[in-house]
């Protein structure tokens, strides 16, 4: 999903001790990041979308399941709505929901964020 560089294997609170809140500073594109050879979110974006053209390339006019963690969603979403860093910190993307994109001549738009059985709304995420 993520290379974390430096950071694979380090319990996220020595991080956050060592260099503060290192997922604003992902979403922010501050250059801490790289340097520490994480990925960051603009690679993670550029990722995603060489992916979803070799999708739509290879299978043109067909549904097809990504099966994805939360940062390449959140990349897929600020392709067609425009988030600001502290957005896509704050929005949760729940465990096993269904997010639905659709794309019509290289236009993407969104047709389903979090979908889920409506039990799991007052879950904690």
């Amino acid at each position: 999903e993520l290379d974390m560089g430096k950071f694979t294997g380090v319990p996220y609170d020595e991080i956050f001790n060592s260099h503060g809140n290192v997922f604003m500073k992902f979403y922010n594109g501050e250059l801490e990041i790289a340097h520490n050879g994480v990925e960051t979110f603009s690679e993670v974006k550029k990722r995603i979308l060489g992916i979803v053209d070799h999708v739509i390339e290879n299978h043109p006019d067909q549904n097809v399941v990504l099966v994805t963690h939360m940062d390449p969603i959140k990349a897929m979403l600020s392709t067609v709505v425009d988030l600001t860093p502290t957005n896509l910190f704050e929005l949760i993307i729940a465990n096993a929901s269904l997010n639905i994109f659709r794309e019509y001549k290289h236009k993407f738009s969104i047709s389903g964020l979090n979908v889920m059985d409506p039990s799991r709304f007052n879950q904690d995420w």
